[in-house]
């Protein structure tokens, strides 16, 4: 895949909030790393899956391998450029913005692009292929969902 995909409105505003308050439902131990991952259970967010896989399909032919929720909490330095490496076989990676009341966060690629974050938006793009990162957090924590897909044979 050689674009970035952008798809605003893929979460309601009701989908985003409900996604937020099971992320913190959730007891989690919570150390000082500058993220909180939580692995995401497709049998418990079917339609979830359904709405990130009818795009994976659509972009190139890919199904959800792996995907979590993950706060970034205030203050926050971001993260670093890198290219995602979460197994041999991804072929299409995501992030779905579940909030926008902060300042920073943004996605950014090596060629200088960088994506608003944007309550209910999806960003699609090959991270084997685009170096990106996440800009620094300066008021309030960010919520995002980060998918990794594969090849549906």
């Amino acid at each position: 895949m050689d674009r970035i995909i952008i798809q605003d409105n893929f979460l309601t505003n009701t989908e985003c909030k409900n996604l937020i308050k099971f992320y913190n439902s959730q007891p989690m131990e919570r150390s000082f790393e500058t993220t909180y991952p939580l692995t995401l259970d497709a049998n418990k967010h079917k339609s979830l899956v359904k709405k990130i896989n009818k795009a994976g399909i659509s972009i190139n032919n890919s199904v959800i391998d792996w995907f979590e929720i993950v706060k970034w909490p205030f203050p926050n330095k971001g993260k670093n450029m890198h290219f995602d490496t979460a197994s041999s076989e991804t072929t299409l990676s995501a992030i779905i913005y579940l909030n926008d009341n902060y300042q920073g966060g943004f996605t950014y690629f090596q060629d200088r692009t960088h994506v608003a974050p944007v309550k209910g938006r999806a960003l699609f793009f090959d991270g084997t292929k685009y170096k990106h990162g996440v800009s620094i957090i300066d008021k309030s924590e960010r919520y995002t969902v980060a998918v990794w897909l594969k090849n549906d044979f």
